[in-house]
């Protein structure tokens, strides 16, 4: 992920869709606990390893950006309590608001640090419709502007070919079966030079119950029932297409 040394603006983009929910009812908690996993082998600061974390489901939300957490403890906490969505697959809305907000001048990315987001997905991006090209497009903008793009493609719903063109390099393409094999992905996302404890999954306390985003719906095709339904009406402007 790092060249040398270990100064990286990291980004996580956490797909929040139904499916997770509906595919185990643990997922969730375990997507969360991966990220934590992942954080906790580097050293956490403003002259170390700094990380931001954009959630998406039918809209995408930026939980915080690149300067929030300047700890380990804190930005750990602060993962284990990301609320869950349950509703449709914005990728697309996600790497714009990486390019936008999280990447954006003034919001804390340094330019002499690797810039590089980690997309966590279990589906294929649905919005506004399934094989938009304005998901490729903001990728495309995205690694124009320097930002390296990996993405862990959780489960055979997620469509390969799409994840390649949306990556930077084949080999930043990763798949595993299911949501219990992420652990196996936390040594290989770490450079050697950037560990800073074992890469070993941490397993001393569980995560805290699913909580529910301020935003979620239920998605009616799926039909989880986690939340009251809201409306939702369509917005599109220029490269980014979101549901508010």
């Amino acid at each position: 992920m790092c060249d040398a040394g270990c100064l990286i603006d990291l980004n996580f983009v956490v797909d929040s869709s139904g499916s997770i929910y509906f595919k185990g009812p643990t997922n969730w908690n375990t997507t969360l606990q991966f990220v934590a996993d992942v954080t906790r082998q580097f050293t956490i600061g403003p002259n170390n390893v700094q990380v931001a974390f954009v959630l998406f489901s039918h809209v995408a939300t930026v939980e915080w950006g690149l300067t929030r957490y300047q700890d380990k403890a804190s930005l750990i906490n602060a993962i284990r309590n990301v609320s869950y969505i349950g509703s449709a697959t914005n990728l697309n809305d996600a790497l714009y608001l990486t390019r936008t907000e999280v990447f954006a001048p003034g919001r804390g990315t340094r330019p002499n640090a690797d810039k590089a987001t980690i997309i966590l997905t279990d589906g294929e991006d649905n919005v506004p419709e399934v094989g938009t090209p304005l998901t490729i497009q903001n990728a495309t903008l995205c690694k124009n502007d320097g930002i390296r793009l990996i993405a862990i493609d959780i489960s055979d719903s997620v469509d390969r070919d799409r994840l390649l063109q949306i990556v930077s390099s084949p080999s930043d393409y990763y798949e595993v079966n299911d949501f219990s094999s992420l652990p196996t992905l936390v040594s290989q996302l770490i450079p050697q030079n950037c560990r800073t404890t074992s890469t070993t999954p941490t397993t001393t306390s569980p995560a805290p119950s699913i909580r529910l985003h301020s935003i979620c719906f239920v998605d009616t095709v799926l039909d989880l029932k986690l939340a009251v339904e809201i409306p939702r009406k369509s917005v599109s402007t220029n490269n980014r297409y979101y549901t508010a």
